[in-house]
């Protein structure tokens, strides 16, 4: 099990008193800083391009942006706003699952909309994704496109 690099320090600064050398400290830190920045790709699902679904960077998760494609099909859910914007919060779910993550260690979104006219209904769905209170950090912009003619995309970073 991985300490904290605020663990490895105490550790150090305790174990100064029994001898450890100068050399054996900065040792200790840069061991514990090289772990906490280890990347691993987590690929729960399939992509539709050169990218991995998500990032895990120490305790930080960087998903990348989802959008409505049924898992089962590959087809996009695109009923209606309602339906897309549901979608897309399964698919971030699931991806925050297989990482052992989950909504509520959400800290930053991105919400990607193809019309800002939908901005409302959108934030009606998405505000149900998180507990109420606890939303995390937001950016919500008009873009030109989307990946298959998507009207909604949206990107998290998660922390634990």
């Amino acid at each position: 099990m991985k300490k904290s690099v605020a663990g490895a320090l105490l550790c150090a600064l305790l174990c100064a008193a029994c001898g450890p050398s100068e050399e054996d400290l900065r040792r200790m830190v840069r061991e514990e800083m090289n772990a906490a920045a280890e990347k691993t790709a987590i690929a729960p699902v399939d992509v539709i391009g050169p990218y991995s679904p998500a990032v895990r960077v120490g305790r930080f998760l960087f998903v990348s942006g989802q959008i409505a494609l049924d898992p089962e099909t590959g087809a996009l859910r695109n009923e209606n706003i309602e339906v897309e914007t549901r979608q897309v919060l399964e698919n971030l779910g699931r991806i925050l699952k297989a990482a052992g993550y989950d909504s509520s260690h959400a800290v930053s979104a991105t919400v990607y909309l193809k019309n800002i006219n939908d901005y409302q209904r959108v934030n009606a769905i998405y505000g149900g994704y998180f507990e109420e209170g606890r939303y995390p950090a937001r950016v919500a912009l008009e873009v030109g496109n989307l990946p298959r003619q998507a009207n909604v995309e949206i990107s998290l970073i998660a922390f634990k």
